[in-house]
């Protein structure tokens, strides 16, 4: 097949049109994006730039995203040059991208017919140029590195989306706990809360529902037909805009046992320790190492042995795990999901690094707070909900 036949369109989008509502701050984000690639593109002596990841295509135009069933060789790309953006879609995407994502972002088209395949496409443009790829393709070198360190700092039109979608999370979180009711099961309890984040706009990516105490035992989980007797913790991530955000709550039928209070408690200890030290280069290593020492002075310096105590998180649902020799700096823009566990007990809240430090996302809507202190800050962190 003619490459060079390849059905291409060429529509610039972005000028004033009457009765348009355009989102300025995310043209203008998108904007700063494209003269970050193009500064990129002269210090490397390349012509553009080749966007296949679903995660950097989403951070490149703050947030469209493909929509139904596509294999990976059929998804929605970007090419960008110094002057110009495209969007690279089947016929089958092409016009949904644009009327409901792209409109007036100042993108132009490259569509091609869903039969031809995206590789025939992808060919005529690397054709006799010096191109580079965010992943392994042809032989055109990668620029993976380079957008993974800038896609973990998120812009401020990206942490004003994670805001919104913190409270859509946190809502919806909140509301199915305080409304289910005795002996429902996890897998019922964990529709509720995906019912209420899809009637917000939100995609549920992973949600787990442990009653009484099975996430003793298994520290990663998902939900199960066992019936809630007595209490669970139920933790949500979902993703709104391109973006990720987490949240846990847990909540008795009755009274806490002392048990499962005081895990709790210590549980969210850690969790105030790893926020506070969460600031701007902030070496990881050293984070980790003020989270143990609160581990040990709760009794508990075994329990971060069980499961990963946090992730950086952002385009993808986690970028990138945190070790505890990383000797990476934390930046300004890192949003971070800490989620340490002691017993039974599980934590989980994102957090987003500003310039004046910390900042919680997934504060409480309706719940019960404990108040921590530590390094000269405060907390107000959700405790458990006695129903």
């Amino acid at each position: 097949m003619d490459t060079a036949a390849v059905m291409e369109s060429q529509v610039q989008v972005g000028l004033n049109e009457v009765g348009r509502n355009v989102n300025q701050d995310r043209r203008a984000d998108i904007d700063a994006k494209h003269e970050r690639i193009a500064k990129y593109l002269e210090e490397q002596g390349w012509e553009g730039l080749l966007l296949l990841e679903p995660a950097n295509v989403a951070w490149f135009t703050s947030g469209a995203t493909s929509r139904g069933l596509c294999s990976a060789e059929e998804l929605p790309a970007v090419f960008v040059t110094p002057s110009q953006r495209w969007l690279l879609a089947s016929n089958a995407d092409s016009q949904r991208l644009f009327d409901e994502e792209l409109d007036e972002m100042g993108f132009l088209l490259k569509e091609w017919p869903w039969d031809w395949r995206r590789d025939y496409l992808l060919r005529s443009l690397a054709q006799a140029k010096r191109l580079a790829c965010d992943r392994p393709w042809e032989d055109l070198p990668s620029a993976a590195g380079w957008l993974a360190e800038r896609r973990r700092c998120l812009t401020p039109y990206e942490q004003a989306c994670c805001r919104q979608l913190a409270e859509v999370v946190v809502h919806a979180v909140e509301a199915s706990c305080r409304n289910f009711q005795p002996r429902e099961s996890e897998r019922e309890l964990a529709g509720q809360v995906a019912h209420r984040l899809l009637r917000r706009g939100a995609w549920p990516v992973q949600i787990s529902v442990s009653a009484d105490g099975r996430s003793l035992q298994y520290r990663r989980h998902g939900f199960t037909a066992l019936p809630i007797e007595n209490w669970c913790v139920v933790s949500a991530t979902a993703k709104k805009y391109g973006l990720h955000v987490t949240a846990s709550r847990t909540v008795c039928f009755g009274a806490a046992d002392q048990a499962l209070r005081q895990a709790h408690n210590n549980a969210s200890k850690i969790l105030a320790a790893l926020t506070a030290a969460t600031w701007p280069d902030a070496i990881v290593r050293e984070v980790f190492l003020a989270a143990r020492r609160i581990y040990t002075l709760v009794g508990a310096e075994h329990e971060w042995h069980a499961a990963p105590i946090g992730y950086v998180t952002g385009r993808e649902p986690a970028e990138t795990a945190i070790y505890p020799d990383s000797e990476a700096a934390m930046q300004v823009g890192w949003t971070l999901v800490w989620t340490p566990s002691v017993g039974p007990a599980l934590t989980g809240e994102t957090i987003t690094i500003t310039s004046q430090g910390p900042q919680l996302l997934t504060r409480v809507e309706a719940w019960p707070v404990i108040v921590v202190r530590v390094s000269g800050m405060e907390f107000q962190l959700p405790g458990i909900l006695e129903r």
